[in-house]
């Protein structure tokens, strides 16, 4: 298996609102083909990958957020989310670092809710509701904005902290 080619910033996909699946969409072999193919495209170099990232413009993302992934202290955690939407944001905000795929040699410093209730499909086609916080929020949050043509970079407040990975990787192993 090959990692999937990732759709770059200034691709008019990423601006789109990807389309709904329904659940015959979501049992064909393909399908699940491309789930597979979308969780080896980040398993060492993210946590999260949605659908036009790869060039498909509907509503799917995938999140693995393991120890190896960024920092060890983090929950195991592997979702697939079809449809995902979320319902409620909590009113307690958190600033961090956020870098995307599409955008490889930047980060910037974003705001984003530090719980968030979500519903979304898994592969099955099971409903999923829950409230969910931290590292997993922030993906959710990050993912549902590329199925609705949102980038990370329209959360960032101050354009002073966008930096290159080169420079974030200096300051983290400063800290």
């Amino acid at each position: 298996m090959h990692p999937l080619p990732r759709t770059q910033f200034g691709n008019p996909i990423l601006r789109q609102k990807a389309k709904k699946l329904s659940l015959e969409e979501i049992s064909t072999p393909s399908f699940k083909r491309l789930i597979k193919e979308m969780f080896f495209t980040i398993q060492d170099i993210g946590i999260g990958l949605a659908a036009p990232q790869v060039g498909k413009s509907i509503q799917l993302a995938v999140i693995d957020i393991h120890p190896l992934s960024h920092r060890p202290d983090v929950e195991l955690f592997k979702r697939v989310l079809i449809n995902p939407k979320i319902l409620e944001y909590s009113r307690e905000k958190e600033n961090g670092y956020e870098g995307c795929l599409s955008f490889d040699e930047l980060r910037a410093e974003t705001t984003r809710s530090k719980r968030v209730k979500v519903s979304y499909l898994d592969e099955q086609g099971t409903i999923h509701v829950e409230w969910i916080e931290g590292l997993v929020a922030k993906a959710f949050q990050h993912e549902i904005d590329h199925l609705n043509g949102v980038l990370y970079v329209d959360h960032v407040q101050d354009s002073r902290t966008i930096m290159t990975t080169k420079e974030f990787n200096k300051c983290i192993r400063r800290m």
